[in-house]
């Protein structure tokens, strides 16, 4: 009982703050004001939370990837941008994310992928390595431009505040959302998706950002 029941109940909070995160970035799509978007029409998005375009500016970072270089959603204007959190050491969700990452990554054709970014953002610095984050997805078979952020636990707790993520050490593990955002050519939040992410309709959704103008 007492070997089954960490898991389960590990699993049990992280979706427990995947739903929470969800719900605090759907309650920001609604506060935030209408604007009048170009290109695809955003009810045509898949995702858990769809966004009107033009209407929510993809809060803005800077942190360190691993190759040591820094990267910026701002810097990145002009990519469609697929912004989540992971720990590199995890073995309950993040490999499971990871391996949807990497199946809607392949699903894009080479062209497609060349303006795709993934940034995935630390949620255990103390143990993110840029050796164990390649091994991550080198093991996941990502393809494509990502890059695995890090910085101080004040940049990265402000980043995770500001993407409404929950973040909570735990004696075996890091407890923390698994919430996936896209963000559009122009730098604005367009969709988020909860843990469980569907690797084809991911594709299909980066698509349809990607063909706007």
């Amino acid at each position: 009982m007492g070997i089954l029941s960490r898991p389960i109940t590990w699993l049990a909070l992280a979706l427990l703050a995947a739903v929470v995160a969800v719900a605090l970035l759907a309650q920001r799509a609604m506060l935030a004001p209408q604007a009048a978007g170009s290109g695809t029409s955003s009810a045509s998005l898949a995702a858990d939370i769809v966004i009107p375009a033009g209407s929510m500016t993809a809060p803005d970072f800077s942190l360190t990837d691993q190759d040591n270089k820094p990267v910026s959603v701002s810097a990145l204007r002009g990519h469609v941008l697929a912004i989540t959190f992971l720990d590199s050491h995890c073995k309950q969700l993040c490999p499971l994310q990871g391996d949807q990452l990497g199946q809607a990554m392949r699903l894009l054709a080479p062209r497609d992928s060349l303006s795709l970014s993934l940034l995935v953002v630390s949620v255990a610095p103390v143990t993110d390595t840029a050796d164990s984050e390649r091994a991550f997805a080198a093991a996941h078979h990502w393809a494509g431009d990502w890059h695995w952020l890090t910085g101080t636990p004040d940049e990265l707790a402000s980043v995770w505040k500001a993407y409404s993520i929950a973040v909570q050490g735990t004696p075996d593990n890091i407890l923390h959302s698994t919430v996936l955002s896209l963000v559009d050519k122009r730098g604005f939040q367009r969709a988020g998706w909860a843990s469980g992410l569907q690797p084809e309709q991911l594709a299909r959704d980066i698509r349809l950002l990607q063909a706007e103008g």
